[in-house]
């Protein structure tokens, strides 16, 4: 369900480039230090958005140092640390493990069952430290299970519960602006779920697998105008949060970064997808 949040690097210059790759190894190294390195396999760049963001809202104090990993062992990458990056990490694990049971549910996915098998172990903890997060992701991912498996349910209920799902993940606290992060994340939650679906409709269209977009009797290409609804509520929302850092980069996700895969693969013309 999740890797569409990314950003568009052909708009983007060199020292944006380098700044989000920052964030995103910061998260790696975090998932690593937190949790251990197979379960940097869960990093997504969903939640480097989710780190981008709360970290540019809230004006925190950063630590940049310098390190190689297995994935890039000839040259140190820069890695920014901070404490939303963690929280990242941390809800990067979290809905990994739910995604697993949610994969291994619908479509008996061995290695899906065995990891988060392996994940389990961290929930207890997780719970503990982010009861309302955990309580939310589960209280809408059963619901959104349920909806998938009735056939009368209405394809509304599903797209609503999809968003609800990473509603809380951007509320890090309850503060002046939970409201305005809550909203903004059902509505990504929302374009997310769509997205997820188009991408993924013609092998759910061989599999059976529940598709809204099949449900609805459309194609892909009809959802355009629905989807751009709810991004145009996310970019509404965060035009009117006071981000100045980063906020060029974050544009480039939002407005042209979060297209990239639905435009590759329903897009006519080659201009269109570069």
């Amino acid at each position: 369900m999740f890797g569409c949040v990314v950003c568009n690097k052909n708009g983007l210059n060199e020292e944006q480039i380098k700044r989000y790759q920052s964030i995103y190894c910061g998260v790696c190294r975090s998932i690593k230090e937190r949790y251990g390195n197979l379960e940097r396999i869960s990093l997504n760049y969903d939640m480097t958005f989710v780190a981008l963001f709360l970290s540019a809202l809230y004006e925190v104090e950063e630590h940049t140092s310098h390190h190689r990993c297995f994935a890039h062992p000839m040259k140190k990458k820069d890695i920014v640390q901070n404490e939303y990056i963690d929280y990242a990490a941390d809800m990067t694990v979290l809905l990994s493990y739910y995604k697993c049971l949610d994969d291994w549910n619908d479509k008996k996915k061995i290695v899906s069952k065995k990891y988060g098998q392996h994940l389990e172990k961290f929930m207890p903890e997780l719970k503990q430290r982010y009861e309302r997060q955990c309580e939310s992701v589960k209280r809408n991912i059963d619901k959104l299970t349920q909806v998938e498996n009735n056939e009368n349910s209405l394809v509304d209920e599903a797209i609503n519960y999809a968003g609800m799902l990473l509603s809380e993940i951007f509320v890090y606290k309850e503060d002046f602006w939970a409201l305005d992060l809550k909203e903004f994340g059902i509505n990504l939650g929302k374009y997310i779920y769509l997205c997820d679906a188009a991408i993924d409709y013609k092998q759910d269209m061989k599999s059976k697998n529940y598709n809204p977009i099949i449900k609805l009797g459309k194609k892909p290409e009809d959802m355009k105008d629905i989807m751009t609804l709810f991004i145009g509520n996310v970019t509404n929302i965060f035009e009117k949060l006071p981000i100045i850092q980063d906020v060029d980069l974050m544009r480039n996700i939002l407005y042209s970064g979060v297209w990239q895969k639905y435009m590759i693969a329903y897009e006519k013309g080659e201009e269109n997808k570069k």
